[in-house]
């Protein structure tokens, strides 16, 4: 059945995942967009920045693709990479022959892992990325930063174009290179990078990303520091909790939030399956790594 416990568990996740989204959005992005400082110049009028120094400046324009740069591609690759995980891992698998667990339906639960780390990145940023307004040194933002704009304006700018928001000045911290270090201990909770081969090349592709954030001017080299920052201690502080070695009412909010493969078979035991000794077998084997180190 679809309309069970655990199903309404993930669709809570994912319904989280888009309120913190707007909520960043309209008093992170757009506050930001409102707050930083404008220039008369018609290039950007940046800050002295290390990673300006070292990085030139180097921004393809791609286009069909939210923001049309290469770190927004990496993030999709990464997310389809994650999603097509879930799909696979979505409900217990077993060898045909052998009867060995392939997979122990831990789909649900890495995609809620996404979400909620996912949610922490932009209500983290919501309470940075307004607060100081820095001249904006994105070239793209040129024609932005001559107009004086209200609180309405910068919605409407942000807000109002459409799925993703879309903002200029929006820079301490970088959600680009968050979300993408997000996305990487995702796969590494969940055991997608074993292969050496396959860590290093994912490894290599959210590297490629990271060089673009600064390359394309999108964010100062602060903001990446910080992102990096955020991207180690965030999943840490999360998975903490949700592995139950800091308990506290978080993290037994956090546990019953999960659906482990576990859980599964209290939705098995509603249905008449024949594969419920299957599933209940198990879940009493289904371990899951500890918390990961990037």
């Amino acid at each position: 059945s679809v309309l069970t416990v655990n199903n309404f568990k993930v669709v809570l996740s994912f319904a989280a995942w888009f309120v913190s989204y707007m909520i960043m959005g309209v008093f992170g992005g757009s506050v930001a967009y409102m707050h930083f400082e404008r220039s008369n110049r018609d290039v950007p009028d940046s800050l002295p920045d290390f990673g300006y120094e070292v990085i030139p400046y180097f921004c393809p324009h791609i286009p069909h693709v939210p923001h049309g740069n290469v770190q927004s591609i990496v993030l999709f690759i990464l997310y389809t990479i994650i999603l097509s995980g879930v799909v696979l891992r979505w409900t217990p698998r077993f060898h045909p022959k052998s009867g060995i667990v392939v997979s122990n339906g831990d789909g649900r639960l890495i995609l809620q892992h996404m979400c909620h780390l996912n949610c922490l990145v932009f209500l983290t940023r919501t309470t940075t990325v307004g607060l100081t307004g820095l001249p904006q040194p994105n070239p793209k933002c040129v024609e932005q930063q001559h107009l004086p704009v209200t609180f309405e304006n910068a919605l409407q700018f942000v807000m109002g174009r459409g799925f993703p928001p879309h903002a200029c000045g929006d820079l301490i911290y970088s959600g680009h290179v968050g979300c993408t270090l997000i996305c990487m201990a995702v796969l590494h909770r969940h055991g997608f990078m074993k292969n050496k081969i396959v860590a290093v090349g994912m490894w290599i592709v959210a590297a490629i990303g990271i060089y673009f954030t600064i390359s394309c001017r999108s964010h100062y080299s602060v903001d990446v520091v910080l992102a990096f920052y955020f991207g180690y201690f965030l999943p840490e502080w999360y998975y903490n909790r949700s592995d139950g070695r800091v308990m506290g009412r978080v993290s037994r909010w956090i546990r019953k939030m999960e659906v482990r493969p576990e859980d599964l078979q209290i939705d098995n035991d509603d249905d008449s399956s024949s594969e419920e000794g299957d599933i209940k077998g198990c879940s009493p084997e289904s371990k899951y790594p500890m918390s990961i180190s990037v």
